[in-house]
């Protein structure tokens, strides 16, 4: 291979690589869902050693249970972050399923995370229920 092939055949995987973070940082950008009180649940399929993210928007003082119920036996823990990225509540226990009982000090975005720690992929449905 010529000289010129050859940094064209390394510009062509360095344009590869880039794309395919590109494409997994979209992936893992939570989207934002709304109010929590409409919120309707969602699924997530993760995979091992992966997360998921959402964006939902709770009222202070009102209590919320979130849950996430999961279809197999991997590790899922649940994190919730305020709007300054600081975690507020965890539920790290093991097991598939998560629940936190959440009361908001001050109204705002809060970002739910599912992580599944493994072993394998796992399908995990995130819900919000208030009292």
């Amino acid at each position: 291979m010529n000289g010129q092939g050859w940094r064209l055949s390394m510009v062509a995987v360095l344009f590869g690589f880039v794309m395919l973070y590109g494409i997994r940082a979209a992936e893992d950008k939570p989207s934002d869902e709304g109010k929590a009180e409409d919120f309707k649940g969602k699924t997530f399929e993760i995979k091992e050693k992966g997360s998921a993210s959402i964006i939902l928007s709770f009222a202070s003082g009102k209590k919320a249970t979130i849950t996430v119920k999961s279809t197999a036996k991997s590790d899922v823990n649940l994190f919730i972050y305020d709007d300054a990225k600081k975690l507020v509540a965890k539920d790290d226990s093991e097991g598939p399923d998560c629940e936190i009982s959440f009361a908001p000090k001050v109204s705002g975005k809060y970002t739910l995370t599912i992580r599944n720690l493994g072993p394998g992929d796992n399908k995990s449905t995130l819900k919000v229920a208030f009292k």
